[in-house]
């Protein structure tokens, strides 16, 4: 029947995005319209289906390597950051530009040109707004060692960044035990020396673990004094320092705890 509408709710993830796309790419036919949503709506519509989907890892898969094949790396980054914003329209926009840019037999390598479309607009500010906090988590990481010759970093990106993460450090220490912490999303990211990086999901510290992270160590206590020992007081400039380097980076980063 045209008209018709069905909203697939998702795991609120990369993965579980792609999942969705996959099993809603033949329901996008016709007049049928198809939304994709991390979270139940608040209200529900009249003549509209629900459906949960259930994050599959090679369905996932399956949509990625189809976008690097068929529409290249570029349109492929635009659609991974966009996908780990927090915008809550962000699944159904990526799906309607891979519609737009896959349906019907299509391959349309330039439908990211096409900004005055409302899905294509979005999809590419939430890559850029992505993109920026990703970059500058690049450089405001900082690590410590916790014991046992283990390097941990705490975070609180807006972003689901974590993941995105672990190229960048592992190529930096490769040699190393360490692991950055999500503490919004409770999540960590693991890397064992020479190994492979991994994410585990619902880890909380404890107050005993919060406690000896809160201690001061004397190579933290060295990195304060080498960056006061560099600052010039005559230049100092808080309104273009903070522009570079935002109020919320500062709550993790050694120099300024």
């Amino acid at each position: 029947m045209n008209g018709e509408k069905t909203v697939l709710i998702c795991e609120n993830s990369m993965e579980g995005i792609f999942t969705a796309v996959y099993d809603g790419w033949l329901d996008g036919t016709g007049n049928h319209e198809v939304e994709v949503r991390t979270c139940m709506p608040d209200n529900l519509e009249l003549f509209c289906t629900y459906r949960a989907i259930e994050t599959d890892q090679v369905k996932a898969g399956k949509v990625m390597r189809t976008i690097l094949m068929k529409l290249g790396t570029e349109i492929y980054e635009y659609i991974c950051y966009a996908a780990v914003s927090l915008h809550p329209d962000r699944g159904t926009a990526i799906y309607r530009v891979l519609r737009k840019a896959l349906g019907h037999g299509r391959c349309n390598t330039r439908v990211m040109e096409a900004l005055a479309d409302p899905d294509v607009c979005l999809v590419a500010k939430l890559r850029t707004k992505v993109w920026h906090e990703f970059h500058r988590y690049l450089g405001f990481v900082r690590f410590y060692e916790v014991g046992g010759g283990v390097l941990f970093s705490r975070i609180r990106p807006e972003n689901d960044i974590l993941a995105m993460l672990g190229p960048h450090f592992s190529n930096r220490f490769p040699n190393e035990n360490w692991m950055i912490y999500d503490e919004g999303r409770e999540t960590v990211l693991l890397h064992p020396k020479r190994g492979e990086c991994s994410l585990r999901s619902g880890v909380t510290l404890s107050e005993e673990y919060r406690e000896t992270l809160s201690n001061t160590e004397e190579y933290e206590e060295l990195w304060r004094c080498f960056c006061k020992s560099i600052t010039i007081q005559e230049r100092t400039n808080g309104m273009l320092q903070q522009q570079f380097l935002p109020l919320k980076f500062r709550k993790n980063m050694t120099e300024f705890t």
